[in-house]
């Protein structure tokens, strides 16, 4: 079938009417032999496609209903390039001829076909223009810290403002979500718990996620992963620049008050924050609610997709991963028989290098003797007063100066690249290289000591975390015992215990 397509925008008496156009596109054909429709849009304008009879039309192109599509003039049917590209785009998957009277453009000749590929050079040029010009402003507003739109990030609410004549707008803490979000960063920095966990945790307690709708570990690592909460510092920066990002802020302007933003296009497959090389971050204007050591050391745990345990998974106890044969110095495991439980030398029976205990030896007789004495160094360290200052924050700022020394070399080379000859080139590709690796080694080495030395609480606040020692579960338990213990050495006859302070 043949459609005939017409539009007129107003009855003026120097417009073609809706009958002569129809005239007109009937002598393209023979009416006698060709069956057709009109499709006719009367006080509609050509600016875009949204009028009826044009809908109608191509939705019997898309049910194979037309093979010949009319018009009086091309822009009866679009005055918009880019509309007739995507239009004509069908057209062919659809395997529908085009033609306009006026312009004698008929896509079934050779000269159609060459004037439609003009037509849609044209529209893909206006289209990457109006793109550019787009992500030119999308970036320019980035680098001014302007929010950058869509869905206010949960945990912020957002208010509008004036920066330098510019209208824009501003994040605030929420008052209602920001404690939750702050709650997310605390039980993952400080917890065992997993992603799943906390998503478990806050739809138990009926917290709805953005939107009204449940948490899953998806939502919680994107939280996580955004640095709009954090307290951007020089550690912060430094953080970034490993990952590749380009930072549009000076160093000098992360002072660890405001947040920032990270923008830039990732593939469709791809988390949001989980790939951020070539990636730009910007200071905001808004203030961090999330301290840069916290929301660093999430970061560590998130790199390695995986949670830093105390070590050993034991359900039996919350000793495991702690408590060690006091003659071999192996751990021991737990062996449950006629409801009782008992701690095994792995020494004795797995390698073979160890007599072991010559007497049972009973699990819950070593766990109250560490309970009450774990409850009596709490009392001790009341009346102790300072500064938990241990040998890992000694390691963790020489390892920052180590790579702040690196960055320089690097870039100390890569502006000699420019005035070296081949030979010369090569040699300074091959020190980047190599400084490259020393610093990702660097990296890591930091991460693992942050995260391993992540057990320097206050006095009050472990005063505080063992005084509902009574409700805690296995794993609350193991958690605070690894923040005053190393070790806990058994024999037959003695517990010793290795305190850290």
């Amino acid at each position: 079938m043949i459609a005939i397509y017409t539009r007129q925008s107003l009855d003026k008496k120097d417009s073609i009417s809706i009958e002569t156009q129809v005239e007109f596109c009937k002598r393209e054909f023979n009416e006698s032999e060709n069956e057709y429709k009109v499709y006719t849009d009367k006080g509609y304008s050509g600016k875009n496609t949204n009028r009826p009879d044009f809908e109608k039309m191509m939705a019997d192109i898309n049910l194979g209903l037309i093979t010949k599509v009319i018009v009086y003039k091309l822009d009866r049917i679009s005055r918009s390039t880019l509309d007739f590209a995507t239009m004509y785009a069908l057209f062919k998957r659809k395997g529908v001829e085009f033609i306009s009277c006026h312009e004698k453009f008929d896509t079934t000749n050779p000269i159609g076909k060459t004037m439609l590929s003009i037509i849609i050079a044209f529209a893909e040029l206006e289209r990457e223009t109006t793109q550019l010009r787009i992500t030119d402003n999308y970036y320019a507003r980035g680098k001014k810290g302007f929010c950058l739109g869509g869905p206010v990030p949960y945990g912020l609410s957002k208010e509008k403002t004036s920066i330098d004549g510019v209208k824009t707008s501003v994040y605030r803490e929420h008052p209602v979500q920001s404690p939750i979000v702050k709650k997310m960063y605390e039980m993952y920095a400080d917890t065992n718990m997993s992603l799943g966990g906390i998503s478990d945790y806050l739809n138990k307690k009926g917290i709805l996620a953005a939107q009204g709708g449940h948490w899953d570990s998806g939502k919680i690592s994107r939280i996580l992963r955004n640095p709009i909460y954090v307290k951007a510092n020089a550690d912060v920066y430094s953080y970034y620049k490993s990952k590749g990002c380009v930072i549009s802020n000076d160093i000098a302007d992360f002072v660890g008050i405001n947040g920032c933003f990270l923008y830039g296009k990732r593939e469709a497959n791809e988390r949001k924050y989980t790939k951020v090389e070539k990636h730009v971050l910007s200071i905001g204007l808004h203030k961090g609610i999330i301290n840069s050591s916290q929301w660093l050391l999430v970061q560590y745990k998130l790199d390695k997709n995986k949670q830093i345990k105390n070590s050993g998974k034991g359900k039996h106890t919350w000793l495991s991963g702690i408590a060690k044969c006091g003659y071999c110095q192996y751990a021991v495991s737990v062996v449950a028989a006629g409801g009782k439980k008992y701690f095994n030398c792995r020494g004795k029976t797995n390698l073979k290098i160890c007599d072991g205990h010559s007497i049972p030896i009973m699990v819950p007789a070593v766990e109250a003797y560490v309970e009450k004495s774990l409850l009596k160094r709490i009392e001790e360290l009341k009346n102790v007063s300072f500064e938990v200052k241990t040998e890992d924050d000694v390691k963790v700022n020489q390892i920052k100066l180590q790579i702040l020394e690196i960055d320089q070399q690097i870039e100390n080379l890569l502006n000699q690249i420019a005035e070296g000859n081949s030979i010369v080139t090569e040699y300074i590709n091959k020190k980047i290289s190599s400084l490259d690796s020393t610093k990702n080694i660097l990296l890591e080495k930091m991460r693992k000591i942050t995260v391993s030395s992540n057990k320097n609480l206050s006095v009050e606040e472990m005063v505080k975390k063992f005084t509902d020692w009574d409700n805690m579960g296995i794993e609350d338990r193991k958690e605070l015992c690894g923040w005053l213990i190393n070790k806990v050495f058994i024999t037959d006859n003695n517990i010793n215990i290795d305190w850290k302070f």
